[in-house]
């Protein structure tokens, strides 16, 4: 680190002569750097980047003679940015400035440069930078902290030089894209010959050209095996013409009774979009991650000690489904696909098998975001579940994911054993939709019997005028987190949502309307499947369309208030969409504290669902919550650093005690609630509704 003043004077000696940087033309002689990510869509701007222990290196390679700038953003956008701009002289020398935005306009000179420049060159093309800067440069007034979050990384070029750094022309190109900084390298093992591919491609995809984004789904069954096969790995295999359009890509195991009867004549179909009326039903039981790919990422690989079990009769499944979201904002003619996943899977078995657990808040309309709001939404896993579900032992997590849609902001997994909570291992303050990936932990964590989780999940709704609920689609929410555990075992879910009936009465419903014909049914409606056999040969010879969202909420409208007179015969959902609903701050306040810290209902089970599965109600759990400590900055010769501190398992972390406490624990012996039965059998109508009168 260097005050502003000592770079100036280099800056001023090297313009008459000096050496800074590296000469035109000159290539550098520095060593390669682990990651690679485009930021723009017309390849113009490539940013390089190694990971080391105090610092990051960079290098940027952008299609331009004149300056280029680099940033670390908040939000995605100019004001509260941390800025670096340079550029190359005629003379080959390099300059290079750390900034900071403070709106859409010229960028201000920091006090302290936080750079250090490690070279750079010019041709006829391109100008190449690269720099290091640490992680922390300890300058908390304009520098940005980059962690293990999501990082905004924001880029602008110009075409022409400045004459000085407070005469830079306005930029005619820029952007933003989300990236994990600080994850490993990612490494293509070479392979011997016991490891085959199996690779998982759509087919001939065609975009939209009057909407900028598209969800596709297709589904597969697994090559033939000889015998049990573990996946160790996989890489993307995404289309050149299209690495601006396809966004990301998920695998998700498909499960159902009798699996082969349901999902093999959906084998010969090229695919439909996904969570739409026109999506089959029997698709919606494909909802447990395998793969998790987006924007960034050159693949994943298992441990060594680790491998996920193909083929049911191995404790795995046989059918799989390919999630692609694609996004085309230019809304370019005639865009066709046939990108994918190529999985690495091998008769040489690992050490363990995988699974995947999902905890977070319950994917139903009783998620409720109101509209011009930062809200909360939690979603428990209480200690009663892994107490059942974990084995002696324990599970050892190797990578986790955190999910939401649209609205989320944050999301973090705080992990409580006997009455105090651990130091947060999966978290993300600057959580980005576009760019969805699995985390690689660097130390496993471990979960014992009596664990219990909170998935803490912040939205930004205030750009919205409507409530948003929790559904499949993506203008609805979500507030999970998978995690990627060793060795199986029978737990696959674990959620809650808050009590509906504490719901209702917060909004001011104290009674509904029975509905004679709910209380009648007490089984689970099968899927048709003499609808689902026409509809495949429908879609293999191309006889369907695109559909708009499925929106599950509406739901909301066959539940009628009864209680009290103010509200008697309307709807829940025209009192969820009133505007006088979500001006009444008090009832804001009221809801915000029963989504947090009212009972929740949770649901605790493994794939395939036991029928007998009954949720329980329990209440915010009396805990001790870590703290963790600030890092501290120390002046050293001058200079500000980062001071060494202790690892999160030692005394530096300190705990407070919860300030908010609820009433005891409590079960509901005898099932579910009327209420919940008849919300549970509203959506399941509503699904079916839409599907049969296609």
């Amino acid at each position: 680190m260097a005050s502003w003043g000592w770079t100036a004077l280099v800056v001023l000696v090297a313009c008459h002569g000096a050496t800074l940087g590296v000469r035109v033309d000159e290539e550098l002689k520095l060593p390669h750097l682990e990651h690679r990510a485009l930021l723009d869509q017309d390849g113009a701007y490539v940013m390089q980047w190694t990971p080391r222990e105090k610092d990051v290196v960079f290098e940027v390679q952008v299609a331009t003679r004149g300056y280029v700038g680099l940033g670390f953003s908040p939000s995605g956008g100019m004001r509260g940015a941390d800025i670096i701009l340079g550029w190359i002289c005629d003379k080959g020398h390099v300059f290079l400035y750390d900034l900071h935005g403070e709106g859409n306009w010229h960028p201000v000179l920091d006090d302290s440069q936080d750079l250090k420049v490690l070279g750079g060159y010019q041709n006829d093309t391109h100008t190449v930078l690269r720099f290091s800067r640490p992680w922390n440069t300890c300058d908390d007034l304009h520098d940005f902290h980059i962690t293990s979050d999501t990082t905004r990384v924001i880029w602008a070029y110009g075409r022409e030089d400045p004459p000085d750094i407070g005469r830079v022309a306005m930029h005619g190109h820029r952007g933003t894209k989300s990236l994990y900084l600080q994850e490993p390298r990612f490494l293509l093992p070479d392979f011997g010959d016991d490891v085959s591919v199996w690779n998982l491609h759509a087919i001939n995809v065609s975009l939209p050209d009057d909407s900028d984004s598209l969800y596709w789904c297709k589904l597969f069954r697994v090559p033939p095996l000889r015998r049990k096969t573990h996946v160790i790995g996989y890489e993307p295999v995404i289309e050149a013409r299209n690495l601006e359009h396809v966004h990301h890509i998920l695998i998700y195991e498909c499960h159902l009774e009798d699996a082969s009867r349901h999902y093999e004549k959906w084998l010969r179909v090229k695919g439909s979009q996904c969570y739409t009326p026109n999506m089959p039903l029997s698709w919606l039981h494909c909802t447990v991650p395998v793969v998790a790919w987006a924007v960034g990422s050159e693949g994943e690989m298992w441990p060594d000690h680790v491998g996920y079990s193909l083929g049911e009769e191995h404790g795995g499944t046989d059918y799989f489904m390919m999630e692609i979201h694609y996004d085309n904002p230019k809304l370019k003619k005639g865009v066709v696909d046939g990108s994918g996943i190529r999985l690495y899977h091998t008769e040489k078995l690992r050490q363990y098998d995988s699974g995947v657990i999902t905890l977070g808040h319950t994917v139903f309309p009783t998620h409720i975001i109101p509209p011009g709001q930062h809200w909360k939404t939690i979603g428990h896993c209480f200690s009663e579940c892994t107490r059942e579900r974990v084995p002696e032992g324990g599970l050892k997590v190797f990578q986790g994911m955190l999910h939401a849609h649209l609205l989320g902001r944050d999301i973090t997994l705080r992990h409580i054993r006997n009455g105090r909570e651990l130091p947060v291992t999966l978290k993300d303050k600057f959580y980005d939709f576009n760019y969805q990936q699995s985390r690689v932990l660097k130390d496993e964590m471990t979960i014992l019997k009596g664990d219990s989780f909170i998935v803490e999940c912040g939205y930004d709704s205030t750009k919205t005028t409507v409530p948003t609920f929790g559904g499949l689609n993506t203008r609805e929410e979500m507030c999970l987190v998978f995690l990627f555990y060793y060795p199986k075992a029978a737990f696959d879910k674990c959620k809650s949502s808050p009590e509906p009936v504490n719901l209702l009465r917060t909004l001011g419903v104290n009674e509904i309307f029975e509905n004679r014909k709910l209380l009648d049914v007490n089984e689970k409606i099968n899927v048709d499947e003499e609808k689902e056999r026409k509809d495949a040969v429908k879609m293999v010879e191309g006889l369907t369309s695109l559909h708009g969202p499925l929106k599950m909420f509406h739901l909301y409208r066959a539940i009628i208030a009864k209680e009290p007179t103010a509200v008697r015969n309307i709807s829940l959902y025209d009192i969820l969409h009133s505007n006088a609903t979500w001006q009444n701050e008090t009832l804001l306040k009221s809801l915000q504290q029963q989504v947090i810290y009212g009972p929740h209902e949770m649901s605790c089970h493994s794939i395939p669902h036991s029928e007998k599965y009954v949720p329980e109600v329990y209440s915010y759990p009396e805990f001790l919550a870590i703290q963790p400590v600030k890092p501290e900055c120390a002046v050293v010769e001058g200079r500000k650093e980062q001071a060494e501190r202790p690892g999160p398992d030692s005394e530096a972390y300190t705990v407070e005690p919860e300030t908010f406490r609820t009433q005891t624990h409590h079960q509901k012996p005898h099932g579910k609630s009327k209420f919940r039965r008849d919300l549970e059998f509203c959506v399941t109508i509503y699904i079916y509704y839409i599907y049969l009168n296609k």
